[in-house]
This record gives structure tokens, sequence and C-alpha cells, in this order.
């Protein structure tokens, strides 16, 4: 049985299923994997989670589970085993007998056969557009390509193989696997859950569906760069591309640039107002207290947000608390980004992820993030678009340094 693990509130609820079948099936074999596994698990030594499960298997699932395989059946020894946690006694180990990957044009097409699709519950858990699209209804995941093409943001895991190792699969590949899918589930929705899917091979996908008359919905993440000229963000649209999302992070020019995002304000503005204009939903990821941040950058960035939903460029957006992961440039090189780490547990035996850092920038982000959540929920609505910005926050903030018509200029040079 394999569990697969994707987020912190999903570990619980593993374990309990695989205690459950454990109980009822002592021979059945458990297998945790996942996206929380491959993050946080990478230093595992806690020999009790081996109570209820058998293996613990990191990164791409395939090569190790074939492994697994073998040695269940008796062809392979366990110092034969590929990126994969094993309990010994009292002790974990860890096995990594070096194998490739197995090519992602190779990996095969997901497959739902045999689950009650029709008895999964649709829930609404807030009201942000593209919020509603997780989780209100039901969607086919699908990859256009494993790993980030660009793996350079100093937010992000870029050291850990579902970042740095990009391998695409061809638009003929994707699009068999997508009749394949439509064919056994009835359902024409896809959500490709790319970190970043590649500009270059999303126009490759669009044009072979159109080649083919294969019509769906489909929606991802992307990179707002300038590869998604109005043309591609129509060619986008004409092949079922509903809504897109994709990092603004800290609108702030000096931040972005320091997060190594490779993309400007002026460049996300027009890059959003091309999908907008083609009848796409646009979403922006947004960030707010990371290194060096200032209260005058926060303001000027919720000012830069303002003027988008002014001009129509996004329509959705949602601000996260910057967080340190072991595995991101900002925590492995911390220095670089003018921030002290505090000391980790000594006793950590299980997961290590997000980090405590000192920032010496005198900021206050608890009390700014409430203004920023609360001027971008506004916007969504259409509300408050033309008051000061300094009217969302519950402290007293300086007057925004952002060219009132900054937004308006960048989309008018683009023309």
């Amino acid at each position: 049985m394999l569990l697969s693990v994707p987020f912190p509130g999903s570990v619980y609820a593993a374990l309990r299923i695989a205690q459950t079948i454990k109980a009822a099936r002592p021979d059945v074999v458990c297998v945790l994997g996942g996206g929380y596994v491959n993050t946080e698990l990478r230093e595992l030594a806690e020999p009790r989670l081996f109570d209820f499960v058998d293996y613990v298997t990191l990164d791409a699932g395939e090569r190790p589970l074939l492994a697994l395989l073998e040695h269940i059946a008796g062809k392979r020894s366990k110092t034969r085993l590929v990126r994969t946690f094993w309990r010994d006694a009292a002790q974990v180990r860890y096995t990594n007998f070096v194998e490739p990957d197995i090519p992602f044009d190779d990996v095969g097409t997901p497959t739902w056969d045999g689950l009650p699709l029709d008895r999964y519950l649709s829930l609404l858990d807030m009201l942000n557009p593209m919020n509603r699209l997780w989780s209100d209804g039901r969607w086919n995941k699908l990859t256009v390509a494993h790993g980030c093409y660009w793996k350079k943001c100093s937010f992000c895991d870029v050291s850990l193989d579902y970042i740095s190792r990009y391998e695409a699969a061809s638009a003929e590949v994707l699009v068999d696997r997508i009749e394949a899918i439509v064919k056994e589930t009835g359902q024409t929705g896809f959500h490709f859950v790319d970190e970043a899917a590649p500009p270059k091979a999303l126009k490759a996908l669009a044009e072979e569906l159109l080649k083919r008359g294969v019509a769906i919905s489909w929606w991802g993440n992307i990179r707002f760069e300038k590869t998604f000229t109005p043309e591609l963000c129509q060619l986008l649209a004409d092949s079922g591309c509903i809504a897109i999302s994709g990092g603004l992070e800290v609108a702030s020019d000096r931040l972005l640039q320091l997060m190594k995002k490779g993309v400007s304000i002026e460049q996300v503005a027009r890059v959003t107002k091309a999908f907008a204009d083609a009848g796409v939903l646009v979403h922006a990821y947004l960030m707010y207290g990371f290194p060096t941040q200032t209260t005058q950058d926060t303001v000027d960035a919720l000012e830069y947000v303002r003027q988008l939903f002014e001009h129509g460029c996004i329509h959705s957006g949602f601000f996260h608390r910057f967080a340190c992961t072991v595995h991101s440039p900002v925590g492995l090189n911390p220095a670089e980004y003018g921030v002290t780490l505090q000391p980790l547990p000594a006793d950590g035996r299980f997961a290590k992820n997000d980090i405590a850092f000192i920032d010496p920038t005198p900021t206050d982000h608890d009390g700014l993030g409430q203004g920023l959540k609360k001027g971008l929920y506004n916007f969504m609505h259409g509300i408050g678009v033309e008051q000061d910005i300094r009217s969302w926050f519950p402290v007293r903030v300086p007057k925004t340094t952002v060219p009132k018509r900054f937004v308006e200029r960048a989309l008018t040079m683009a023309r």
C-alpha cells in the first residue's frame, strides 16, 4: 500500500490509515512518500514512525518503488534499495543504491480506475476564486514537466529533486495522457500541478490540443515572464486555459531581484494583462516578511497590487508570510540575505523544514500583514480600489512612493 503525504496536515490521516490497515492485515507492506516526506523527512531518524509504515521513500517514486517490489519479491537485497528509509531493530537506516530515474516521458499515465469519483465531496472553504478551483469540484491532475525550468528563486527548495531535476514530456505524449484520462474518468477538467509550467511546453501542448480537436478546460501555475505574449496567452485560452496563477511575491523590484525571481513589476503587469484580456482568470501569489523588507517596501507592494486590480490585470491574490526553509538558498546561505538562522532543536529526529531567523530590519510584519490581507480582500471585491493605500493598515505607515500611473504607463509602453 502506497501513501502519498503532500502536506503537513495530511500526516496524521496517513498514519491512521496505515494503522488501520496494519491492524486488519499485518502482512500488507505500507510505504510512505510524497511532497511532505520529500521536503521535511530527509534526515529521518525517528524509529517510531515505522510502527505504522514499513518504508519511507524520497523524491520521484517510480525507481524506489520498482526497487522495493524487487526486494519484496526476493530479487533484491535491502542494500540495493533506492532512496529508502527502513528500520533495523531500533535504528533507522537509509539506503540509496544509485540508479537512474525513470524518464518523465516514460512514467506513464495517472489512473483513477476503481475509485468512486462521483462520491467525492466538493468543499468550498473560502470565496477566493482561485482557492475555489482547488477544492470546489474535481480536476484531473497532470504534470506538464518534472521540476522547474527556472529553479533560481531564493525562497524555494531549489536544492531538492522536485525542483532541481527538470524534464519535460513531448506535447504528443501529454495529449495522449489527457485523452486516456478523459476516456477513463469522463471528466475534461485538468489541473496542471507544475511548480511553474514552461511556456514553450504549454505552447506546444496548446497547439497539439487544437490540432487534435481535444476540448478540455485547464489551469495551472506559471512564472509571469515576458515569453507569455498576448498572442501566446490567446493561444492558451483557445486551447482551454481558464485560469493561471503565478508569483508576484513581494511587489518590489529590489526584493524581486534579491529573490532571483527573474521578473519585474512592469513585466508582471503586461503578462497578467495579456492573460486577463484573453479571458483567463489571473491569481497572484504574494509574500511579505522577506529578509530586509522594510515598511516602505510593504506599503509600496500593496500599492502595486492595487494598481494591478485597478487596471484589470489580476482578479485574485493571496498574501503569504515568508517562511525560511532549510533547503532554500535563504536557508543555505542566510548571510547573503542579511539574516541569522536560529538553531534547530538538537534532538530533532523527525521533520525538519521551516527554520526561524533573525532579521535586523525593524519592520512590524504582523501588523502590516493585517493591512495587506484586508486591502487585498477588498480589492478582489472591487471595494476601495481608489482609496489611499495607508487606510488599510492598522498601524501608522508612510505614504507610498509608487507613481500613481505606474501600471498604466507599463501597459501603454507594451502597445
